[in-house]
């Protein structure tokens, strides 16, 4: 959109292939996390931050996996496009810039958000930079600056040589063939085909996502189809908490309901996490969100059950954010990624774990409370033995919100192909260059929305 809408107020005719029936993508999707260093906004907080520092910042978190070339340009381009948002009007959170810890933090407050994209009323937050492009976006299409296709579907892209000479589209059944001087893939990444993830993916047996349905890697299949080079696939990581309210659909709902699982930080949390062998299996406190991460990505299934008793469930905010306390006590009774019980080993036959070994990790736990010392995993806040039944597990998933790998691009964003060589007149912006090559093997806050805006809007001026 962005790329659509500055190369259409230079006067450029701009034809653009929508697979669904509205433009957006992923904003419906997004927490609306914008991040970048040297910012008007930080000027006037008084934050001293430069492109140096977030870029450093990203080497720290993801421990330098990540494209230097991609994640230098991103964190070039970051102000230019925050500061734009600024100027169009953006309505940010009284407190940003801030630093967020959802995820591994930032050294200094460089995360932007909008007024409406904080708990509780968070909801769908990347509307509200929708809402802020829609107006430009229309200007354009009504000027006839802006083509739209609607329910097109690319299938085939044409080489001709080393140049693209037209891509093929699917609109309702009808192949139509589409010619331009410039192609630039934005069609998301891969995280809702199970195929294609397993398929690219080392080690990955069933998928968990809370992606966009749309997201099923077309552009990337077609762009490998003329020699594209795909990496990063082998770096996917995964959001912690993730909650199937249908047993066996493989889909949790970011929105709907997710365990909060980030730190104690973010929320106390006074639940013991255990694998399916009913141990535990990390310090549920205090390690940083990246030690949980890999921590859950190494158990069983990438999933855990949260267990925690009545007295727990009460002494504070919901674990689901999104359920008040009976909310979340309804939803046990239906016992399908919920229960509760009035025992342990109660608890333990109805979730399928060993019964001794639960009874044995929770009496070991609450003689840690009662010690305030957890010579197992280091854990400092022991306020909340399980010791006041009934007692609660909550399964919950490592799941994908987005993909990590993509297509590789050179300094230009050209897609590049075996060999080395870059395509004349192809280009690639947003989640279709995978996480990777922005965040790593990580999550670094703001690190795919900010540069696909920046990466579309830097496109779009010079194209």
């Amino acid at each position: 959109m962005t790329s659509a809408i500055r190369a259409a107020q230079r006067g450029k005719k701009v034809t653009v292939l929508e697979k669904t029936d509205s433009v957006g993508g992923t904003l419906s999707l997004t927490a609306g996390h914008l991040s970048g260093a040297a910012t008007q906004k930080q000027l006037q907080a008084g934050i001293q931050d430069t492109p140096d520092n977030h870029y450093n910042d990203i080497v720290r978190i993801c421990r330098d996996t990540m494209d230097p070339v991609i994640s230098r340009k991103a964190v070039d381009l970051a102000a230019s496009a925050i500061d734009w948002l600024t100027e169009l009007g953006y309505p940010f959170h009284d407190r940003a810039p801030a630093v967020i810890y959802g995820h591994e933090a930032y050294s200094v407050a460089r995360t932007y958000f909008g007024k409406e994209d904080v708990h509780p009323r968070m909801r769908e937050a990347g509307q509200t930079i929708l809402r802020l492009l829609l107006p430009l976006w229309n200007e354009q299409v009504q000027k006839g600056n802006i083509r739209l296709f609607n329910r097109c579907k690319l299938k085939q892209i044409r080489l001709d040589e080393n140049s693209v000479a037209g891509v093929v589209g699917d609109q309702d059944g009808q192949e139509i063939t589409f010619k331009a001087h410039r192609y630039l893939l934005t069609t998301g990444g891969y995280a809702s085909s199970p195929s294609f993830f397993e398929d690219h993916t080392p080690g990955t047996t069933r998928l968990m996502s809370a992606a966009n349905p749309a997201s099923t890697g077309e552009g990337i299949k077609a762009a490998l189809d003329i020699g594209a080079v795909f990496q990063g696939a082998e770096k996917q990581m995964y959001t912690l908490g993730g909650i199937e309210l249908q047993p066996g659909s493989g889909r949790v709902n970011f929105w709907g309901a997710w365990a909060r699982m980030s730190n104690g930080k973010d929320r106390k949390q006074r639940e013991i996490y255990v694998n399916i062998r009913g141990e535990r299996f990390m310090n549920e406190y205090d390690w940083s969100v990246d030690e949980r991460e890999r921590a859950m990505l190494a158990q069983p299934g990438k999933k855990c059950w949260i267990l925690f008793d009545q007295r727990a469930l009460y002494d504070g905010e919901s674990l689901v954010p999104q359920w008040t306390v009976d909310q979340l006590v309804e939803e046990s009774y239906r016992e399908q990624a919920v229960w509760q019980a009035t025992s342990l080993r109660e608890l333990a036959v109805k979730t399928g774990l060993p019964p001794e070994a639960v009874e044995a990790t929770v009496n070991k736990f609450n003689e840690s409370c009662a010690l305030q010392s957890d010579s197992q995993w280091g854990r400092t806040y022991l306020d909340h033995p399980l010791t006041h039944p009934p007692y609660f597990a909550v399964l919950a998933y490592a799941y994908a919100l987005i993909s990590f790998g993509g297509l590789q691009v050179n300094d230009q964003l050209q897609v590049m192909r075996e060999g080395g060589q870059p395509i004349d007149n192809l280009y690639a912006a947003g989640e279709i260059l995978g996480a990777a090559a922005t965040s790593g093997q990580a999550f670094c806050g703001g690190m795919l929305l900010t540069p696909a805006i920046s990466f579309g809007k830097w496109l779009g001026d010079h194209l």
